[in-house]
């Protein structure tokens, strides 16, 4: 992925974007501050203490102003809901990948990933600092989009 960008970068006679390797939790940024930072389906990758952890680090990387452009797995409904809503969404896959995911990578996906809820998340995402300017959240209750901006 980080080629394919490295490519699109080049491409578009872009100077002002750098492509890094580096996790939440261990990335050191040394450049001047960071006006963007695009986080796509991995923040789900971290338990909820060590995802504040990551938010607090983003937005020390920012500068004041700058974004932070979250794409993720956010349970967009409320416990009680759960075995429902898990189950509607296991249920658009086949046994077989079918689009991009089978029925038992969702599964797995729900034993042992670590999407949590928009209500745990959101304040999270306030505490370390940022203002939820605009925010998607699909209609079954599984992904969300934001755009956070640091305070």
């Amino acid at each position: 992925m980080l080629e394919r960008l490295r490519t699109r970068v080049h491409e578009a006679g872009l100077s002002n974007v750098e492509v890094v390797q580096g996790g939440f939790l261990t990335y050191v940024h040394q450049a001047d501050a960071a006006d963007v930072v695009y986080s796509r389906y991995a923040l789900h990758h971290l338990p909820d203490f060590w995802k504040a952890v990551a938010l607090a680090r983003i937005r020390a990387m920012l500068a004041p102003g700058g974004v932070l452009r979250l794409s993720d797995v956010v349970w967009n409904f409320g416990p009680e809901e759960a075995p429902e809503r898990i189950e509607a969404w296991c249920a658009t896959a086949g046994t077989q990948v079918e689009g991009e995911w089978s029925r038992e990578e969702l599964e797995e996906h729900v034993r042992d990933e670590h999407s949590t809820f928009t209500w745990l998340l959101e304040p999270m995402i306030e505490r370390a600092g940022f203002t939820i300017e605009d925010f998607a959240h699909s209609k079954d209750g599984v992904d969300a989009q934001y755009v956070l901006r640091a305070r």
